[in-house]
């Protein structure tokens, strides 16, 4: 054991420098030859093994970088970092209380605390969850649990002939459409609705097309809205949409996979007002909260809700009928192993609280203030939609330069080229029609210096590149 503890001394002291880029690795087909990862009959020498996990570390990027503004996550949070490191170790699994009795009452405790802060928890209610894999598989979820209101009998008979209809935001995670194919509804019947201007959810949009699929004899079953939307950080109307949710019985989920978080804060929880109206919630620890991926939870307002959708099988050797069957989170969850990523969202939030969490948050939105103000005030820097959370849309836009085409183009290649030249490490996206460079404001490490010479090298990079005949190679 002893070798493998130094092996990760020397990973966390001397192979994770501050001074490095934030992305340093080649194209995909360029590492394969520099790399050999082949798989050999013979087992290898402790030396190839750390040379190994020498370049993982090398090439990964470095996302505990305060450069790192591409994803929805970045930074290092050291007591998660622990945790995780002692459930490895540990090697816990979460399906009964047995196998996880620390874990299981930090995961009880957790659940008890998010669902609080939703505003599920309540002395007439009495909500319940489970951790999951991510995001993707909460709001599977939670479309699942949907299905389950409206046809109780689809978990053993199936469909029977019926059209189960979901609608989500044109502005809402791919995730909603992995959902409805595994769950059998077809992505055809994943409803797109309109966004407004701001990117939000337009309520009487969400109303037509339920009322056309009512037309069509189709069962509407589910709406779908967002706490912080992948790309411009916009919040959906929770009151309005529930109002029509509530007038179909209809079963209303939110997915504040990143935007959740944003109910630590006073000052700015009023984005996600009304959260309490909701059935279900989708909430990641491993986006801004920066917990080691994965981490994450599906709150339910109804209690009882996830064992009856999601239960089946177990009962003859694993789920006993004992003094801990209150306690067996195995029966609420699709999975059987599963992780017990309680610890390091339990660590973290011990270690900072409520208050901690607040003040990042805080923080975080009086940076993407300044942020927005420096994009404003420049000549050739324009913001592309409202910065409600900590998403900053933006684009360069040379004064000569009016074709969309070509301004997609120039904006992909300064955010490729500062990757490439060691700079800043942003990514692009797409914003009803228009491409522009995407902040991620997740690291609280940041300051306006850093965000001022990030955006003028963005105007350095664009000016540099707008009259190159290279610009015209980027599809």
């Amino acid at each position: 054991m002893q070798d493998y503890l130094d092996v990760l001394t020397r990973a966390v002291n001397e192979w994770m420098p501050e001074d490095r880029p934030a992305s340093q690795a080649p194209p995909a087909a360029e590492l394969e030859r520099i790399l050999d990862v082949s798989l050999t009959d013979a087992g290898a020498d402790q030396q190839s093994l750390e040379d190994a996990v020498r370049a993982y570390l090398h090439y990964n990027p470095a996302v505990y970088k305060s450069d790192f503004h591409k994803l929805l996550y970045s930074g290092q949070n050291k007591p998660a970092l622990l945790g995780d490191w002692i459930t490895s170790l540990s090697n816990a699994t979460m399906h009964t209380y047995q196998m996880g009795p620390v874990a299981t009452l930090m995961e009880l405790e957790l659940i008890r605390q998010w669902n609080a802060l939703v505003g599920f928890d309540r002395d007439d209610n009495p909500a319940e969850g489970v951790m999951v894999a991510g995001g993707s598989q909460a709001n599977l979820i939670g479309m699942m649990l949907a299905r389950h209101h409206v046809c109780p009998d689809f978990k053993t008979k199936g469909s029977g002939g019926r059209t189960l209809v979901a609608y989500v935001s044109d502005q809402a995670h791919y995730s909603g459409q992995k959902a409805a194919n595994v769950l059998g509804i077809g992505t055809d019947n994943l409803v797109a609705v309109a966004s407004d201007e701001d990117g939000r959810i337009c309520p009487l949009a969400l109303q037509q097309a339920i009322d056309s699929s009512l037309a069509r004899g189709h069962l509407p079953f589910y709406i779908g809205i967002t706490a912080g939307t992948t790309v411009t950080g916009a919040f959906d109307p929770v009151a309005a949409c529930s109002e029509i949710a509530r007038r179909h019985d209809i079963w209303l989920h939110i997915d504040g996979a990143w935007g959740a978080p944003i109910l630590y804060s006073k000052q700015h929880r009023h984005l996600l007002a009304d959260s309490h109206l909701a059935d279900s919630f989708t909430w990641d620890a491993h986006k801004l909260m920066n917990v080691p991926i994965t981490a994450a939870v599906i709150l339910v307002k109804h209690a009882g809700a996830l064992k009856s959708c999601c239960s089946g099988g177990g009962g003859e050797y694993l789920f006993h009928a004992d003094e801990n069957a209150d306690y067996n989170l195995g029966e609420r969850s699709i999975q059987c192993g599963r992780r017990a990523d309680s610890l390091k969202v339990w660590l973290s939030w011990k270690a900072v609280g409520n208050q901690g969490f607040a003040a990042k948050i805080d923080y975080l939105q009086t940076l993407k203030a300044s942020c927005v103000n420096m994009i404003r005030q420049s000549e050739r820097l324009e913001m592309l939609a409202p910065a409600a959370y900590v998403n900053v849309l933006f684009r360069y836009h040379p004064e000569h330069m009016t074709d969309e085409d070509e301004l997609r183009r120039l904006n992909i290649a300064i955010c490729k080229t500062m990757m490439n030249d060691g700079g800043a490490y942003v990514d692009y996206a797409q914003y009803k029609g228009r491409y522009g460079i995407r902040l991620i404001l997740a690291n609280e490490e940041v300051g306006e210096d850093q965000l001022a010479s990030l955006l003028a090298l963005c105007e350095q990079t664009g000016r540099e590149l707008a009259d190159q005949p290279r610009l015209a190679a980027i599809g």
